[in-house]
Protein backbone atom coordinates (compact mmCIF):
# COMPACT_ATOMS: atom_id res chain seq x y z
CA UNK A 1 0.00 0.00 0.00
CA UNK A 2 2.78 2.52 0.69
CA UNK A 3 4.19 1.86 -3.03
CA UNK A 4 0.86 2.78 -4.17
CA UNK A 5 0.53 5.79 -1.95
CA UNK A 6 3.85 6.70 -3.23
CA UNK A 7 2.65 6.22 -6.83
CA UNK A 8 -0.43 8.38 -6.22
CA UNK A 9 1.11 10.86 -4.97
CA UNK A 10 3.88 11.59 -7.48
CA UNK A 11 1.18 10.72 -10.36
CA UNK A 12 -0.58 14.20 -9.36
CA UNK A 13 1.86 16.10 -9.25
CA UNK A 14 3.53 15.55 -12.18
CA UNK A 15 -0.17 16.72 -13.72
CA UNK A 16 -0.97 19.96 -14.73
CA UNK A 17 -3.61 22.29 -13.60
CA UNK A 18 -5.40 24.78 -15.55
CA UNK A 19 -4.63 28.44 -15.00
CA UNK A 20 -7.53 30.18 -14.34
CA UNK A 21 -5.63 33.50 -15.37
CA UNK A 22 -5.08 31.51 -18.76
CA UNK A 23 -8.55 30.07 -19.12
CA UNK A 24 -11.42 32.02 -18.65
CA UNK A 25 -10.82 32.67 -14.76
CA UNK A 26 -14.06 31.39 -12.59
CA UNK A 27 -15.01 28.84 -14.89
CA UNK A 28 -11.52 27.52 -15.49
CA UNK A 29 -11.44 27.43 -11.79
CA UNK A 30 -14.28 25.14 -11.46
CA UNK A 31 -12.81 22.67 -14.61
CA UNK A 32 -9.92 22.71 -12.12
CA UNK A 33 -11.65 21.35 -9.36
CA UNK A 34 -13.62 19.04 -10.79
CA UNK A 35 -10.60 17.61 -12.93
CA UNK A 36 -8.75 17.75 -9.60
CA UNK A 37 -11.39 15.37 -7.52
CA UNK A 38 -11.86 13.04 -11.07
CA UNK A 39 -8.33 12.54 -10.64
CA UNK A 40 -8.05 12.14 -6.73
CA UNK A 41 -11.30 9.60 -7.42
CA UNK A 42 -8.95 7.41 -9.98
CA UNK A 43 -6.02 7.49 -7.19
CA UNK A 44 -8.48 6.55 -4.82
CA UNK A 45 -10.34 3.60 -7.08
CA UNK A 46 -6.45 2.56 -7.62
CA UNK A 47 -5.86 1.98 -3.82
CA UNK A 48 -9.04 0.92 -2.38
CA UNK A 49 -10.79 -0.46 -5.40
CA UNK A 50 -15.04 0.67 -6.30
CA UNK A 51 -16.95 -0.68 -3.20
CA UNK A 52 -14.80 0.73 -0.65
CA UNK A 53 -14.08 4.05 -2.23
CA UNK A 54 -15.70 7.08 -0.70
CA UNK A 55 -16.05 10.79 -0.71
CA UNK A 56 -14.31 11.44 1.74
CA UNK A 57 -10.87 9.17 1.01
CA UNK A 58 -11.90 11.15 -2.23
CA UNK A 59 -11.44 14.50 -0.80
CA UNK A 60 -8.90 14.13 1.21
CA UNK A 61 -6.89 12.84 -1.81
CA UNK A 62 -7.95 15.64 -3.26
CA UNK A 63 -7.01 18.08 -0.48
CA UNK A 64 -10.77 19.91 -0.91
CA UNK A 65 -13.46 19.95 1.65
CA UNK A 66 -15.97 17.21 1.37
CA UNK A 67 -19.06 19.57 0.79
CA UNK A 68 -17.64 21.08 -2.90
CA UNK A 69 -18.21 17.36 -4.13
CA UNK A 70 -22.39 17.99 -4.08
CA UNK A 71 -21.32 20.96 -6.42
CA UNK A 72 -20.00 18.64 -9.15
CA UNK A 73 -21.55 15.34 -8.49
CA UNK A 74 -24.79 14.50 -7.57
CA UNK A 75 -23.79 11.45 -6.06
CA UNK A 76 -20.47 9.08 -5.27
CA UNK A 77 -21.74 7.04 -8.10
CA UNK A 78 -21.86 9.55 -10.45
CA UNK A 79 -18.31 10.76 -9.58
CA UNK A 80 -17.25 7.17 -10.79
CA UNK A 81 -19.21 7.20 -13.97
CA UNK A 82 -17.71 10.55 -14.58
CA UNK A 83 -13.92 9.32 -13.94
CA UNK A 84 -14.45 5.95 -15.65
CA UNK A 85 -15.95 8.50 -18.61
CA UNK A 86 -12.05 10.39 -18.11
CA UNK A 87 -10.77 6.85 -18.21
CA UNK A 88 -12.17 5.70 -22.02
CA UNK A 89 -12.63 9.71 -23.28
CA UNK A 90 -8.64 9.95 -22.39
CA UNK A 91 -7.68 6.29 -24.25
CA UNK A 92 -9.40 7.77 -27.22
CA UNK A 93 -7.95 11.06 -27.55
CA UNK A 94 -4.16 9.32 -26.76
CA UNK A 95 -4.62 6.46 -28.77
CA UNK A 96 -7.45 6.26 -31.11
CA UNK A 97 -7.51 9.65 -32.61
CA UNK A 98 -3.75 9.60 -33.11
CA UNK A 99 -3.87 6.66 -35.30
CA UNK A 100 -6.72 7.92 -37.45
CA UNK A 101 -4.19 9.72 -40.34
CA UNK A 102 -2.29 6.51 -40.31
CA UNK A 103 -4.80 4.00 -41.78
CA UNK A 104 -3.06 4.08 -44.95
CA UNK A 105 0.14 3.19 -43.63
CA UNK A 106 -0.99 -0.17 -41.51
CA UNK A 107 2.49 -1.48 -40.83
CA UNK A 108 3.25 2.26 -39.01
CA UNK A 109 -0.11 2.12 -37.49
CA UNK A 110 0.37 -0.70 -35.80
CA UNK A 111 3.76 0.20 -34.58
CA UNK A 112 2.52 3.61 -33.27
CA UNK A 113 -0.45 1.62 -31.88
CA UNK A 114 1.72 -0.51 -29.64
CA UNK A 115 4.10 2.38 -28.84
CA UNK A 116 0.84 4.61 -27.49
CA UNK A 117 -0.74 1.34 -26.05
CA UNK A 118 1.99 1.52 -22.94
CA UNK A 119 2.65 4.55 -22.79
CA UNK A 120 2.84 5.41 -19.01
CA UNK A 121 0.15 8.21 -19.41
CA UNK A 122 -2.17 5.82 -20.34
CA UNK A 123 -0.53 2.40 -19.15
CA UNK A 124 0.39 3.57 -15.35
CA UNK A 125 -0.32 1.01 -13.02
CA UNK A 126 -2.65 3.50 -11.40
CA UNK A 127 -4.85 3.54 -14.12
CA UNK A 128 -5.02 -0.18 -15.23
CA UNK A 129 -6.32 -1.10 -12.07
CA UNK A 130 -9.30 1.19 -12.00
CA UNK A 131 -9.90 -0.41 -16.02
CA UNK A 132 -9.81 -3.90 -14.41
CA UNK A 133 -11.41 -2.74 -11.16
CA UNK A 134 -15.17 -1.32 -13.10
CA UNK A 135 -15.12 -4.32 -15.84
CA UNK A 136 -15.08 -6.45 -12.27
CA UNK A 137 -18.30 -5.01 -11.31
CA UNK A 138 -19.53 -3.77 -15.08
CA UNK A 139 -22.00 -7.20 -14.61
CA UNK A 140 -24.05 -5.20 -12.00
CA UNK A 141 -23.65 -1.57 -13.01
CA UNK A 142 -24.89 -1.17 -16.78
CA UNK A 143 -23.53 2.22 -17.06
CA UNK A 144 -20.00 0.66 -16.31
CA UNK A 145 -20.52 -1.77 -18.88
CA UNK A 146 -21.68 0.51 -21.74
CA UNK A 147 -18.31 2.86 -21.49
CA UNK A 148 -15.84 -0.26 -20.72
CA UNK A 149 -18.10 -2.40 -23.64
CA UNK A 150 -17.98 0.84 -26.25
CA UNK A 151 -13.91 1.37 -25.39
CA UNK A 152 -13.56 -1.93 -25.66
CA UNK A 153 -15.72 -2.53 -28.86
CA UNK A 154 -13.46 0.73 -31.06
CA UNK A 155 -10.61 -0.69 -29.73
CA UNK A 156 -11.05 -3.92 -31.52
CA UNK A 157 -12.34 -2.50 -34.57
CA UNK A 158 -9.43 -0.31 -35.41
CA UNK A 159 -7.26 -3.17 -34.87
CA UNK A 160 -9.54 -5.74 -37.25
CA UNK A 161 -9.05 -2.88 -39.60
CA UNK A 162 -5.41 -2.52 -39.73
CA UNK A 163 -4.92 -6.01 -39.37
CA UNK A 164 -7.28 -6.47 -42.65
CA UNK A 165 -5.59 -3.64 -44.47
CA UNK A 166 -1.98 -5.18 -43.82
CA UNK A 167 -3.54 -8.48 -45.11
CA UNK A 168 -4.46 -6.91 -49.22
CA UNK A 169 -1.06 -5.19 -48.72
CA UNK A 170 1.01 -7.83 -48.56
CA UNK A 171 -1.11 -9.97 -50.62
CA UNK A 172 -1.33 -12.63 -47.26
CA UNK A 173 -4.61 -13.90 -47.90
CA UNK A 174 -4.30 -16.75 -46.14
CA UNK A 175 -4.89 -15.46 -42.81
CA UNK A 176 -7.55 -14.66 -40.85
CA UNK A 177 -7.95 -10.77 -39.99
CA UNK A 178 -10.50 -11.61 -37.22
CA UNK A 179 -8.22 -13.76 -36.04
CA UNK A 180 -5.08 -12.09 -36.25
CA UNK A 181 -5.94 -9.10 -34.63
CA UNK A 182 -7.97 -11.12 -31.94
CA UNK A 183 -4.58 -12.79 -31.04
CA UNK A 184 -2.54 -9.09 -30.74
CA UNK A 185 -5.37 -7.87 -28.40
CA UNK A 186 -4.73 -11.05 -26.02
CA UNK A 187 -1.05 -10.40 -26.10
CA UNK A 188 -1.58 -6.51 -25.27
CA UNK A 189 -4.14 -7.27 -22.62
CA UNK A 190 -1.89 -10.06 -21.30
CA UNK A 191 0.75 -7.43 -21.01
CA UNK A 192 -1.64 -4.62 -19.75
CA UNK A 193 -2.93 -6.88 -16.94
CA UNK A 194 0.75 -7.17 -15.38
CA UNK A 195 1.18 -3.61 -14.94
CA UNK A 196 -1.74 -3.47 -12.59
CA UNK A 197 0.37 -5.65 -10.32
CA UNK A 198 3.72 -3.75 -10.04
CA UNK A 199 5.15 -0.78 -9.62
CA UNK A 200 6.30 1.66 -12.12
CA UNK A 201 9.94 1.64 -11.35
CA UNK A 202 9.42 -2.26 -12.03
CA UNK A 203 7.43 -2.08 -15.33
CA UNK A 204 9.60 -2.84 -18.42
CA UNK A 205 7.77 -0.99 -21.12
CA UNK A 206 10.32 -1.82 -24.01
CA UNK A 207 10.01 -5.67 -23.28
CA UNK A 208 6.29 -5.71 -23.51
CA UNK A 209 6.59 -3.59 -26.81
CA UNK A 210 9.28 -5.81 -28.03
CA UNK A 211 7.10 -8.95 -27.62
CA UNK A 212 3.90 -7.25 -29.28
CA UNK A 213 5.66 -6.66 -32.02
CA UNK A 214 7.12 -10.32 -32.02
CA UNK A 215 3.85 -11.57 -32.63
CA UNK A 216 2.86 -9.03 -35.39
CA UNK A 217 6.86 -10.14 -37.20
CA UNK A 218 5.48 -13.95 -36.90
CA UNK A 219 2.39 -13.28 -38.40
CA UNK A 220 3.47 -10.81 -41.10
CA UNK A 221 7.40 -12.17 -41.95
CA UNK A 222 9.96 -9.32 -42.77
CA UNK A 223 7.33 -5.84 -42.00
CA UNK A 224 8.37 -5.76 -38.21
CA UNK A 225 12.04 -5.94 -37.63
CA UNK A 226 12.96 -6.05 -34.16
CA UNK A 227 14.16 -2.62 -33.82
CA UNK A 228 13.66 -2.36 -29.91
CA UNK A 229 15.67 -5.68 -29.96
CA UNK A 230 18.37 -4.44 -31.85
CA UNK A 231 18.58 -1.56 -29.03
CA UNK A 232 19.26 -4.66 -26.41
CA UNK A 233 21.36 -6.89 -28.61
CA UNK A 234 24.83 -7.58 -28.30
CA UNK A 235 27.58 -4.64 -28.36
CA UNK A 236 29.22 -5.38 -31.41
CA UNK A 237 27.50 -4.14 -34.13
CA UNK A 238 26.64 -1.29 -32.55
CA UNK A 239 30.03 -0.29 -31.46
CA UNK A 240 31.56 -0.79 -35.10
CA UNK A 241 29.09 1.95 -35.78
CA UNK A 242 30.20 4.01 -32.86
CA UNK A 243 33.90 3.62 -34.00
CA UNK A 244 34.39 4.96 -37.64
CA UNK A 245 31.86 3.22 -39.61
CA UNK A 246 30.30 6.92 -39.94
CA UNK A 247 33.03 8.69 -40.60
CA UNK A 248 33.36 11.92 -43.03
CA UNK A 249 32.88 11.11 -46.73
CA UNK A 250 31.86 7.66 -45.98
CA UNK A 251 28.65 5.81 -46.09
CA UNK A 252 27.17 7.48 -43.05
CA UNK A 253 23.90 6.16 -42.82
CA UNK A 254 21.63 5.07 -39.52
CA UNK A 255 19.50 1.82 -39.42
CA UNK A 256 16.11 2.74 -40.04
CA UNK A 257 14.83 1.90 -36.30
CA UNK A 258 16.68 4.77 -35.16
CA UNK A 259 13.91 7.13 -36.69
CA UNK A 260 11.10 5.70 -33.93
CA UNK A 261 13.01 4.80 -30.67
CA UNK A 262 11.22 5.60 -27.86
CA UNK A 263 14.77 5.27 -25.77
CA UNK A 264 16.80 6.75 -27.96
CA UNK A 265 14.71 10.23 -28.13
CA UNK A 266 14.91 10.25 -24.42
CA UNK A 267 18.75 9.64 -24.33
CA UNK A 268 18.84 12.47 -27.80
CA UNK A 269 16.95 15.13 -25.49
CA UNK A 270 18.88 14.35 -22.41
CA UNK A 271 22.41 14.32 -23.80
CA UNK A 272 21.84 17.02 -27.37
CA UNK A 273 19.04 19.13 -26.63
CA UNK A 274 18.86 20.31 -23.21
CA UNK A 275 22.08 21.16 -23.11
CA UNK A 276 22.10 22.89 -26.40
CA UNK A 277 20.94 26.95 -26.89
CA UNK A 278 17.60 27.46 -28.23
CA UNK A 279 15.87 29.88 -30.18
CA UNK A 280 13.15 31.48 -28.21
CA UNK A 281 12.47 34.97 -30.10
CA UNK A 282 13.69 38.55 -31.22
CA UNK A 283 14.85 41.18 -28.47
CA UNK A 284 12.59 43.92 -30.34
CA UNK A 285 9.82 41.76 -29.03
CA UNK A 286 10.45 42.93 -25.81
CA UNK A 287 10.40 46.59 -25.80
CA UNK A 288 9.05 47.81 -22.53
CA UNK A 289 9.14 46.44 -18.59
CA UNK A 290 6.83 43.46 -18.46
CA UNK A 291 7.23 42.73 -22.03
CA UNK A 292 7.32 38.75 -21.71
CA UNK A 293 8.04 35.72 -24.95
CA UNK A 294 7.78 32.01 -24.10
CA UNK A 295 8.90 28.89 -25.53
CA UNK A 296 8.29 25.16 -24.63
CA UNK A 297 9.80 22.25 -25.68
CA UNK A 298 9.55 18.29 -24.30
CA UNK A 299 12.61 18.86 -21.82
CA UNK A 300 11.79 22.46 -20.86
CA UNK A 301 9.59 25.72 -20.78
CA UNK A 302 11.35 28.64 -21.03
CA UNK A 303 10.01 32.19 -20.06
CA UNK A 304 12.24 35.52 -21.17
CA UNK A 305 11.04 39.17 -19.82
CA UNK A 306 12.04 42.84 -19.50
CA UNK A 307 12.73 43.48 -16.19
CA UNK A 308 11.60 46.84 -14.32
CA UNK A 309 15.46 48.43 -15.22
CA UNK A 310 15.37 46.99 -19.01
CA UNK A 311 17.40 43.79 -18.02
CA UNK A 312 16.50 40.59 -19.89
CA UNK A 313 15.77 37.63 -17.25
CA UNK A 314 15.40 33.85 -18.40
CA UNK A 315 13.12 31.47 -16.02
CA UNK A 316 11.68 28.42 -16.20
CA UNK A 317 8.54 28.95 -17.08
CA UNK A 318 6.41 26.74 -14.11
CA UNK A 319 5.16 27.40 -10.90
CA UNK A 320 6.52 26.65 -7.68
CA UNK A 321 3.91 24.73 -6.31
CA UNK A 322 3.12 22.42 -8.93
CA UNK A 323 4.56 22.25 -13.03
CA UNK A 324 1.98 24.52 -14.86
CA UNK A 325 3.19 27.31 -17.20
CA UNK A 326 2.85 30.64 -15.40
CA UNK A 327 1.90 31.89 -18.67
CA UNK A 328 0.19 30.63 -21.71
CA UNK A 329 0.99 32.74 -24.54
CA UNK A 330 3.55 32.83 -26.87
CA UNK A 331 4.25 36.50 -25.97
CA UNK A 332 2.79 39.32 -24.25
CA UNK A 333 2.94 41.54 -21.03
CA UNK A 334 2.38 41.29 -17.61
CA UNK A 335 1.78 44.45 -15.12
CA UNK A 336 5.23 44.30 -12.53
CA UNK A 337 4.44 40.99 -11.54
CA UNK A 338 4.12 37.40 -12.23
CA UNK A 339 1.31 35.76 -10.48
CA UNK A 340 -0.09 31.80 -10.42
CA UNK A 341 -3.61 32.86 -9.15
CA UNK A 342 -4.24 28.66 -8.64
CA UNK A 343 -1.60 28.95 -5.50
CA UNK A 344 -1.80 32.53 -4.96
CA UNK A 345 1.89 33.32 -5.51
CA UNK A 346 3.50 36.18 -6.31
CA UNK A 347 7.02 37.08 -8.13
CA UNK A 348 8.79 39.75 -9.16
CA UNK A 349 9.99 39.95 -13.17
CA UNK A 350 13.38 38.53 -12.02
CA UNK A 351 11.50 35.28 -10.55
CA UNK A 352 12.37 36.07 -7.23
CA UNK A 353 9.10 34.91 -4.81
CA UNK A 354 7.48 38.45 -3.13
CA UNK A 355 4.37 36.47 -1.27
CA UNK A 356 2.91 32.80 -1.08
CA UNK A 357 3.35 29.75 0.85
CA UNK A 358 5.42 27.33 -1.29
CA UNK A 359 9.40 28.91 -0.97
CA UNK A 360 11.74 29.59 -3.27
CA UNK A 361 12.15 31.62 -6.64
CA UNK A 362 11.42 30.47 -9.86
CA UNK A 363 14.32 28.10 -11.47
CA UNK A 364 16.74 30.90 -13.63
CA UNK A 365 17.86 29.37 -17.10
CA UNK A 366 20.81 30.28 -18.97
CA UNK A 367 19.91 33.09 -21.44
CA UNK A 368 22.06 34.20 -24.34
CA UNK A 369 21.86 37.61 -26.80
CA UNK A 370 23.71 36.85 -30.39
CA UNK A 371 23.03 40.07 -31.83
CA UNK A 372 18.88 40.49 -31.34
CA UNK A 373 18.16 37.27 -31.10
CA UNK A 374 17.52 35.43 -27.68
CA UNK A 375 18.02 31.75 -27.04
CA UNK A 376 18.15 29.78 -23.54
CA UNK A 377 19.17 26.72 -22.42
CA UNK A 378 18.54 24.67 -18.60
CA UNK A 379 22.14 25.39 -18.30
CA UNK A 380 25.16 22.61 -19.18
CA UNK A 381 28.24 22.15 -19.85
CA UNK A 382 29.74 23.45 -23.13
CA UNK A 383 30.47 26.54 -25.02
CA UNK A 384 28.72 30.00 -23.68
CA UNK A 385 28.51 31.11 -27.36
CA UNK A 386 27.92 30.30 -30.62
CA UNK A 387 29.79 30.42 -34.21
CA UNK A 388 31.33 34.21 -34.14
CA UNK A 389 30.96 34.24 -38.04
CA UNK A 390 26.75 34.59 -37.13
CA UNK A 391 27.54 37.42 -34.83
CA UNK A 392 28.38 39.92 -38.18
CA UNK A 393 24.77 38.28 -39.70
CA UNK A 394 22.30 38.51 -37.28
CA UNK A 395 22.26 42.56 -36.29
CA UNK A 396 20.98 43.00 -39.89
CA UNK A 397 17.63 40.62 -39.50
CA UNK A 398 14.90 41.97 -38.13
CA UNK A 399 11.67 40.37 -36.15
CA UNK A 400 9.13 38.69 -37.88
CA UNK A 401 6.28 36.24 -38.06
CA UNK A 402 6.59 33.06 -35.88
CA UNK A 403 4.77 29.40 -37.63
CA UNK A 404 4.60 26.56 -35.94
CA UNK A 405 3.52 23.19 -37.86
CA UNK A 406 3.33 19.55 -36.95
CA UNK A 407 5.26 17.09 -39.06
CA UNK A 408 4.65 12.88 -39.29
CA UNK A 409 8.04 12.68 -39.19
CA UNK A 410 11.39 12.05 -36.54
CA UNK A 411 13.54 15.27 -36.09
CA UNK A 412 16.23 13.61 -37.65
CA UNK A 413 15.39 13.55 -40.42
CA UNK A 414 14.35 17.26 -40.76
CA UNK A 415 17.97 17.76 -40.15
CA UNK A 416 19.27 15.61 -42.54
CA UNK A 417 17.42 17.08 -45.32
CA UNK A 418 18.92 20.40 -44.03
CA UNK A 419 22.59 19.38 -44.02
CA UNK A 420 22.48 17.61 -47.64
CA UNK A 421 22.57 20.99 -49.11
CA UNK A 422 25.62 22.90 -48.16
CA UNK A 423 25.54 26.82 -48.30
CA UNK A 424 28.05 29.51 -47.28
CA UNK A 425 24.36 31.58 -46.19
CA UNK A 426 23.32 28.47 -44.48
CA UNK A 427 24.76 28.02 -40.96
CA UNK A 428 23.67 25.17 -38.34
CA UNK A 429 23.55 25.13 -34.96
CA UNK A 430 23.88 21.83 -33.91
CA UNK A 431 21.67 19.64 -32.83
CA UNK A 432 18.23 21.17 -34.26
CA UNK A 433 18.25 24.13 -35.64
CA UNK A 434 18.82 26.45 -39.21
CA UNK A 435 19.59 29.79 -39.67
CA UNK A 436 19.00 30.05 -43.42
CA UNK A 437 19.70 32.87 -45.55
CA UNK A 438 18.90 31.61 -48.55
CA UNK A 439 15.43 32.29 -48.94
CA UNK A 440 13.20 35.36 -49.04
CA UNK A 441 12.39 36.33 -45.99
CA UNK A 442 15.29 34.90 -44.39
CA UNK A 443 14.39 32.35 -41.70
CA UNK A 444 15.41 30.52 -38.68
CA UNK A 445 14.26 26.95 -38.32
CA UNK A 446 13.58 24.80 -35.01
CA UNK A 447 12.83 20.99 -35.09
CA UNK A 448 11.41 19.66 -31.68
CA UNK A 449 11.00 16.30 -31.44
CA UNK A 450 7.68 15.61 -30.11
CA UNK A 451 7.95 11.52 -29.87
CA UNK A 452 9.03 8.83 -31.68
CA UNK A 453 8.92 9.31 -35.42
CA UNK A 454 6.67 12.68 -34.50
CA UNK A 455 8.40 16.36 -34.43
CA UNK A 456 7.20 19.88 -34.40
CA UNK A 457 8.69 22.42 -36.89
CA UNK A 458 8.84 26.10 -35.65
CA UNK A 459 9.74 28.83 -37.98
CA UNK A 460 11.46 32.16 -37.20
CA UNK A 461 11.08 34.48 -39.74
CA UNK A 462 14.21 37.49 -39.47
CA UNK A 463 13.37 40.19 -42.24
CA UNK A 464 15.55 40.63 -45.79
CA UNK A 465 19.04 39.63 -46.23
CA UNK A 466 21.00 42.49 -48.19
CA UNK A 467 21.40 40.14 -51.18
CA UNK A 468 19.56 37.22 -52.44
CA UNK A 469 21.46 33.42 -53.77
CA UNK A 470 22.35 32.72 -56.95
CA UNK A 471 19.58 30.52 -57.79
CA UNK A 472 16.30 31.51 -57.52
CA UNK A 473 14.74 32.05 -53.99
CA UNK A 474 11.87 30.14 -52.33
CA UNK A 475 9.68 32.26 -49.66
CA UNK A 476 9.38 30.66 -46.61
CA UNK A 477 6.38 29.04 -46.80
CA UNK A 478 7.13 26.84 -49.80
CA UNK A 479 10.54 25.53 -47.88
CA UNK A 480 8.58 24.40 -45.25
CA UNK A 481 5.75 22.99 -47.02
CA UNK A 482 8.20 21.35 -48.89
CA UNK A 483 10.75 19.95 -46.18
CA UNK A 484 7.72 18.39 -44.34
CA UNK A 485 6.47 16.51 -47.09
CA UNK A 486 9.97 15.28 -47.79
CA UNK A 487 10.18 14.56 -44.11
CA UNK A 488 7.17 12.77 -43.91
CA UNK A 489 7.40 10.70 -46.80
CA UNK A 490 10.67 9.54 -45.80
CA UNK A 491 9.19 8.67 -42.56
CA UNK A 492 6.95 6.50 -44.25
CA UNK A 493 8.81 4.42 -46.15
CA UNK A 494 10.81 3.42 -43.44
CA UNK A 495 8.08 2.28 -41.85
CA UNK A 496 6.56 0.43 -45.41
CA UNK A 497 9.95 -0.85 -46.30
CA UNK A 498 12.01 -0.99 -42.98
CA UNK A 499 14.65 -3.73 -44.69
CA UNK A 500 15.24 -1.80 -47.85
CA UNK A 501 19.29 -1.15 -47.65
CA UNK A 502 20.20 2.69 -48.19
CA UNK A 503 21.85 3.66 -50.94
CA UNK A 504 25.88 3.59 -50.87
CA UNK A 505 26.79 7.79 -51.17
CA UNK A 506 29.25 9.59 -49.88
CA UNK A 507 27.40 12.27 -47.18
CA UNK A 508 28.28 15.97 -46.86
CA UNK A 509 30.60 16.17 -43.89
CA UNK A 510 28.30 17.93 -41.65
CA UNK A 511 25.72 15.45 -42.25
CA UNK A 512 28.54 12.86 -41.54
CA UNK A 513 28.94 14.62 -38.77
CA UNK A 514 25.44 15.23 -37.36
CA UNK A 515 24.90 11.04 -37.93
CA UNK A 516 28.07 10.05 -36.13
CA UNK A 517 26.12 12.13 -32.98
CA UNK A 518 23.66 9.86 -32.99
CA UNK A 519 26.06 6.91 -33.32
CA UNK A 520 27.74 7.91 -30.37
CA UNK A 521 24.68 7.37 -28.19
CA UNK A 522 23.40 3.77 -29.28
CA UNK A 523 26.00 2.16 -26.47
CA UNK A 524 23.69 3.69 -23.98
CA UNK A 525 21.43 1.64 -25.06
CA UNK A 526 23.32 -1.45 -25.18
CA UNK A 527 24.56 -0.55 -22.01
CA UNK A 528 21.64 0.36 -19.91
CA UNK A 529 22.88 3.60 -18.94
CA UNK A 530 20.93 6.36 -17.08
CA UNK A 531 19.83 9.03 -20.09
CA UNK A 532 20.63 12.13 -17.49
CA UNK A 533 22.42 14.86 -18.72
Amino acid sequence: MQDKLAAVSSERQSAEPIDPASAGGGRALRQRQRQRLIDACISALHLYGPSRTTVEKVVAIADLSPGIVRFYFDSKDAMLVASLAHLAAEFDQRVLAPLASLKASPVRALQQLVELYFDPEIASPRKVSVWYSFWGEASSRQEYQDICGRKDEDFAALVRELVGALILQTGARHLDADAVSLGLIGVLEVLWQGIAFQSESNIDRDAARRRSLAYLASVFPGMFPPARKAEAAPAASTAARTTGSLSEGADASLPAWVYGSAPLLAIERERLLRPAWQMVGHADELAAAGDYLTASWPWERALVIRAARGELHALRNACRHQPHALLEARSGHVAGKLHCAVHDLMYDLAGRRLSGSTPGDLTPLELLRQGPLLMVRSGAQGASSLEASLMRTWPKLSAGRIESRPAAADWKLIVEQWLERESPRRWFLAPNQLLDLDIDPPRLLQVVPEAPGRSRLVQFELGRARRASRRGRLTAGEGLEEQIALAESTQAGLAALPMQPAASVDAAPALARFRQSIAALLPLLVSGSDTGA
